[in-house]
């Protein structure tokens, strides 16, 4: 298994702001494109920096996988939609080999209380 957490910004007014910016409903209400791809990239930047503090080597896994997310936040749990497809992209590589259905067989989003986004991947078993 490979973990790693993505961090909130560490005040909650910043952990809102984060999630207000990064939730699907932004999206829903017409983000420009432009704000979109800056979003991608930054999310990008994160995962690839939490990766490298868990000090997870780049090989991607041979095996299919499932990916599970954890949240603590405030977000309804289908309006981290826009995370979770920028974090699986960011493993690309990395973690996984492809984020298309041969390679990651099941994504699963839920909360804790660690005040972090953890990202469990798993190989799944036959």
């Amino acid at each position: 298994m490979v973990a790693f957490e993505l961090n909130y910004p560490p005040t909650k007014r910043g952990k809102a702001a984060f999630c207000k910016r990064y939730g699907l409903n932004a999206y829903y209400a017409g983000k420009h494109w432009g704000a979109r791809k800056r979003d991608a990239e930054e999310l990008h930047a994160l995962t690839w920096a939490a990766m490298k503090r868990a000090k997870i080597k780049k090989a991607p896994a041979k095996v299919p996988v499932r990916i599970t997310f954890l949240f603590d936040d405030g977000l309804d749990c289908s309006n981290h939609a826009i995370i979770v497809k920028a974090v699986e992209d960011a493993m690309k590589g990395w973690v996984i080999k492809d984020d298309s259905r041969k390679y990651v067989r099941s994504i699963t989003m839920m909360f804790h209380q660690e005040n972090c986004i953890r990202v469990l991947v798993e190989e799944e078993r036959a």
